[in-house]
């Protein structure tokens, strides 16, 4: 008789149960192996576990922090400034916010600013400028931070608070300029919308690799070893701001009616949490890169 069959039935089963937990861990281990064959693959794994060991995901929480309080300095801003032109025409600056997609909630702001008072917009306008210079600071001290971990480098002063708040404010201003001008096309111009998204990649490449120039970094690392970070930017800005457009704006437009201003709140957090994980894995992923090359990739002169 076959052993089984005369009182081995355990030895049976752990035979069966067994070899599916090996089975499982060989193909898991074979999906490893695949991948880390694929070009580029063993690189993005060691970004990623030199991420996961530097708490990569609270940097980038304190950096959307940041970006929020930013971005409401940002609106008031505009809001006092707009609501000298809907003092006139109400309507069209209504209209051209829904055109621009999110900035629709600054022509909210700006239509209750008009209606405050006579002299609200210019308090609105020099508190929003003051505080647009403070989490402007505040902003770049958290991507210096996260420059500082990812390059493994030793922390440094922050000199002039005031020219890098300005350097910053104009950089994520023409960032937001690009997706609202890509927006505008999208909806008057259906069949320049491919075309017109492939441009704002570009742009937020461009802009990525300017920031990271201003960042803390080695000495004499050159440009070229920053542009694989600037692509990653380029390519997971392009698709956050289609996720906002085609997902988030819906919920933004809804959630105050559901939620409140708690919702909306909510909402906005989520896209700037990725727009910063983005920025902190493009940084990760030049320190890596780099690492990798080997220091024959740094001139020394």
């Amino acid at each position: 008789m076959h052993p089984v069959a005369r009182g081995h039935p355990l030895r049976a089963t752990h035979s069966r149960d067994g070899g599916g937990t090996i089975g499982s861990v060989t193909m898991s281990k074979q999906a490893v192996a695949r991948a880390r064959r694929m070009p580029g693959a063993l690189a993005f794994i060691d970004s990623m576990d030199r991420e996961q060991r530097s708490g990569a995901a609270l940097l980038a929480g304190g950096l959307a922090y940041r970006l929020f309080f930013w971005l409401v300095a940002f609106g008031l801003v505009v809001a006092a400034a707009a609501s000298f032109w809907v003092e006139s025409s109400e309507g069209s600056l209504v209209d051209a916010g829904k055109s621009f997609g999110l900035s629709g909630v600054a022509a909210q702001s700006a239509a209750t600013a008009v209606k405050s008072g006579a002299h609200a917009r210019w308090y609105f306008l020099g508190a929003g400028l003051i505080l647009l210079v403070y989490f402007g600071i505040g902003a770049v001290r958290a991507l210096r931070v996260a420059a500082v971990i990812a390059w493994q480098l030793e922390p440094r002063r922050l000199r002039r608070p005031l020219r890098a708040s300005a350097a910053f404010t104009g950089i994520f201003v023409l960032g937001l300029t690009t997706t609202m001008i890509v927006s505008w096309i999208r909806s008057h111009a259906p069949g320049l919308g491919v075309l017109a998204t492939a441009g704002a990649g570009a742009a937020f490449l461009a802009l990525a690799l300017l920031a990271f120039r201003l960042l803390p970094r080695p000495e004499h690392l050159p440009a070229r070893a920053e542009l694989p970070g600037a692509v990653l930017v380029g390519c997971g800005l392009t698709g956050i701001h289609l996720f906002v457009v085609y997902y988030l704006s819906d919920k933004l437009e809804r959630s105050p009616k559901l939620y409140g201003a708690l919702g909306a709140s909510t909402v906005v957090l989520v896209g700037l949490f990725l727009v910063a994980r983005v920025l902190v894995a493009a940084l990760f992923l030049n320190a890596t890169l780099h690492e990798r090359r080997g220091p024959w990739f740094t001139p020394s002169g």
